[in-house]
C-alpha cells in the first residue's frame, strides 16, 4: 500500500540511505545522504534502522500527500514545513506536506516507518542519476513504507523531538578545520596562507558532486597524474577557485588537492547553501 504521493519535486527530491561502500576502486562514488547525521536521526526518531531509505529534500518547493495514517520524522534543513525539524509525529491520511521556503540549511530528510521501499544498486537504495544509479522521482509517483500500521515502538507518545543540544546549528557563516592535502607541499606558502586567511562563498554552481567556492584566485601548481579523490578534498582547478568534492563526486581526478576536510565535517559542509560565507584554518 502506497504511503506517500509526490505532488511536486521542488528543487530536488530523491531516495537516499547511507550510501554504498567498497565500490570506489571501480569508479562508483559512495553516494548516499548529503547529511548522513540528519538522515540517520530521522530514522532513529522512528525506531528504524539507521540505514533505512529516506526522502532527501533540496531547498524548497516539494509537496507530498500522505495517503494513510502513519508516523513520519523530519530532520535537517528548515524548509518551512508544518512539521518542526528534528521531530517525529503522527500524520493523518490526506495531509499535504509542503516545503515552501528555505529558512536554513539546504537538505531535509523525511523518514517513514521501516524506511521507504526501494530497489537497491550495489547494495544501496541511494539514487545517483548523474552516474546512472536509480530513477529520478517525478510528480505522480507513489512511495510505500516498509512497515505498515500507525504505531512506532514507543507507546503513549504523541511526538518525539531530538534534544536541542543534538540539533546542529545551520548558520550563514561557518569555519572549518583543514588537514593538509596530498599536494599540500606543491602549493606556495602564499597560496596556503591565502586559503585560510580569506573569506570564501559557496557558489550557486554547487551540487551533490562538488561545492564550488568563490574568493581570491589561488596560485595553481603544475598538473598531476590522475589519482584517487576522497569526499571532502579541496581541489584547485586552473581558475584557482577551490572545489570541495562531495559524495557523488568523481573517485579519481587530476586537480591538485591542497587540503581535505575532516570526515566529521562533511555533513556540516553539505548544509552550507549557496551564498554561505566560509573560513578555514589549518588543524594544529
Amino acid at each position: 500500500m502506497a504511503t506517500i504521493e509526490i505532488l511536486a519535486t521542488g528543487m530536488g527530491l530523491s531516495i537516499q540511505d547511507q550510501g554504498r561502500s567498497g565500490w570506489r576502486r571501480y569508479g562508483v562514488p559512495p553516494g548516499g545522504a548529503m547529511d548522513r547525521y540528519a538522515a540517520q536521526t530521522a530514522n532513529r526518531l522512528l525506531g528504524n534502522s539507521k540505514d533505512a531509505p529516506v526522502l532527501e529534500i533540496l531547498m524548497q518547493g516539494a509537496q507530498l500527500r500522505v495517503l494513510n495514517d502513519t508516523w513520519v520524522a523530519l530532520t535537517g534543513a528548515d524548509l518551512g514545513s508544518s512539521i518542526r525539524p528534528w521531530t517525529a509525529c503522527r500524520v493523518q491520511a490526506g495531509t499535504t506536506l509542503t516545503f515552501p521556503v528555505n529558512r536554513s540549511g539546504l537538505w531535509a530528510y523525511l523518514a517513514v516507518l521501516g524506511g521507504i521501499e526501494s530497489e537497491h544498486w550495489f547494495g544501496s537504495a541511494s539514487v545517483d542519476t548523474r552516474n546512472g544509479l536509480g530513477r529520478r522521482l517525478e510528480c505522480g509517483d507513489y512511495l510505500s513504507a516498509v512497515a505498515s500500521g500507525t504505531e512506532i515502538p514507543y507507546s503513549g507518545i504523541g511526538r518525539r523531538v531530538l534534544r536541542s543540544d543534538l540539533q546542529p546549528e545551520m548558520a550563514n557563516a561557518n569555519e572549518f578545520e583543514l588537514l593538509p592535502g596530498p599536494q599540500f607541499e606543491q602549493f606556495t606558502e602564499a597560496a596556503r596562507a591565502e586559503l585560510v586567511g580569506s573569506e570564501w562563498t559557496v557558489a550557486a554552481q554547487s551540487d551533490r558532486t562538488g561545492y564550488r567556492l568563490s574568493g581570491p584566485v589561488l596560485e595553481v601548481p603544475n598538473s598531476i597524474l590522475s589519482e584517487p579523490v576522497l569526499p571532502g578534498s579541496l581541489q584547485i582547478p586552473g581558475n584557482g577557485q577551490p572545489i570541495v568534492t562531495m559524495i557523488d563526486g568523481p573517485t579519481v581526478g587530476g586537480y591538485a588537492k591542497i587540503a581535505i576536510l575532516q570526515e566529521a565535517d562533511l555533513d556540516h559542509m553539505a548544509q552550507c547553501r549557496p551564498g554561505t560565507e566560509l573560513k578555514f584554518r589549518w588543524k594544529i
